[in-house]
């Protein structure tokens, strides 16, 4: 009896000792936040604007009318993400999809594009002059000085994407054209 005993206090402290490690979900600690994770939201909208999950489905909805295998998302790492299709020369030779993702505390400014030989209006993002290649495809190492993505509605889309670089941390400017040129409105922008 007192064998048995003994075997059965060795069983249940093994059991103590082992039974909580098998319960705890095999994920390591301090694991990557998901894909648009809110935890890179620091700052909260402005009043009567749309949230951060919502502004990231805005802009995703935007860029999938015009191209519905693009798409826009905020990788692991907290980088504003826009899968596009190629836009230089090459296109007709490398038409994939390419990622390329920014930091949205790098971004100079947002630009709302119009883009007369495709037709496709366009929100530009582009690096600070102190980062003039803060922009990169990660999956082939390419960098630029910014990154284009073609969208239905280019003004409210680069309201949008500008939120968004605000409710995550960062601070952009609004984009002027250089002076004499036309503004996103048409406007001739008066020397200064």
């Amino acid at each position: 009896m007192q064998g048995r005993m003994q075997w059965r206090m060795r069983a249940l402290c093994a059991a103590a000792v082992l039974l909580p490690t098998a319960c705890v979900p095999a994920v390591p600690y301090g694991q990557e936040p998901a894909i648009n994770s809110p935890a890179f939201a620091v700052r909260i909208p402005a009043p009567g604007r749309p949230g951060y999950l919502q502004t990231i489905k805005f802009v995703d909805d935007g860029m999938r009318y015009v191209d519905r295998d693009s798409q826009f998302f905020i990788s692991p790492a907290g980088e504003m993400c826009f899968r596009v299709r190629p836009n230089y020369p090459e296109i007709i030779y490398d038409a994939a999809y390419r990622n390329w993702c920014i930091y949205p505390q790098v971004v100079d400014r947002v630009e709302a594009a119009t883009n007369d030989v495709t037709g496709i209006n366009e929100v530009r993002l582009w690096c600070l002059r102190s980062y003039p290649q803060c922009a990169h495809a990660p999956d082939s190492g390419w960098v630029s000085n910014n990154i284009s993505a073609g969208t239905v509605d280019y003004l409210r889309q680069r309201a949008a994407v500008e939120d968004l670089i605000s409710i995550m941390g960062g601070n952009v400017r609004f984009a002027q054209p250089p002076s004499g040129y036309l503004s996103n409105t048409g406007e001739v922008s008066p020397p200064r």
